[in-house]
């Protein structure tokens, strides 16, 4: 059982784009003991209430901490994480920092101060299009000719939908400093798997098999 295997990183998320984020953990720590909390019954958070997100985040939380025994907690949406305190000590959350603009959701917008550009429907059309490439990248072509982006200095994917398809943003504004908003979260974030293997169970508030599979798909990748 996963709860035996100290520490863990436990991961919440409403749907795929926190697994940006897990693939980078891996990528720094190579292994360790991981939950990965899907709660795709309420998928996308943007839709919803800051005090619906948050309550509902926070309740998840307490899952994991009480449940599950996590020893750090990560709000891997840049939208749960601009609905919720800052007063966990154990749990860590995506910031807003730095003289950049930042591309959001329409919630995440209305909760930080930071120059934005919000989109309604980005998220949810990357989730449901990721394995397409030649879509995704019509797509961000599209979405970088609505907003200018090209015209950016700096930009910050500050949603982790974005961040699964950085790539493509970086191929696209070969001019902009394209930056993913987790990337202060990784850096400050203290972990020692202490194990040589990489242990992960997905949890999902709503059961669904192709969202397992496009899960599991997406780590390997």
């Amino acid at each position: 059982m996963l709860n035996k295997l100290k520490p863990t990183i436990a991961i919440i998320d409403s749907g795929i784009g926190g697994i940006s984020i897990l693939k980078d953990i891996l990528n720094k720590y190579h292994s360790g003991n991981y939950i990965y909390f899907a709660d795709n019954l309420y998928l996308p958070y943007g839709k919803h209430t800051k005090s619906f997100v948050k309550n509902r985040v926070e309740k998840i939380i307490k899952m994991l901490k009480d449940n599950y025994l996590a020893d750090i907690i990560i709000v891997a949406c840049n939208t749960a994480s601009s609905c919720i305190n800052n007063d966990l000590n154990f749990v860590y959350k995506l910031t807003f920092n730095g003289n950049y603009t930042f591309l959001t959701t329409s919630l995440t917008k209305k909760n930080i101060n930071n120059p934005s550009i919000a989109d309604k429907t980005l998220a949810k059309i990357i989730e449901k299009n990721i394995f397409n490439k030649t879509k995704m990248e019509r797509i961000i072509k599209q979405h970088i000719k609505k907003y200018h982006l090209d015209n950016l200095k700096n930009l910050v994917l500050a949603c982790t939908h974005y961040e699964l398809v950085y790539d493509i943003f970086k191929k696209f504004l070969p001019n902009t400093n394209v930056l993913k908003n987790s990337s202060n979260l990784i850096n400050k974030l203290n972990f020692n798997p202490q194990t040589d293997q990489t242990n992960i169970i997905l949890l999902q508030s709503k059961a669904s098999k192709s969202y397992q599979d496009n899960f599991y798909k997406l780590i390997r990748s």
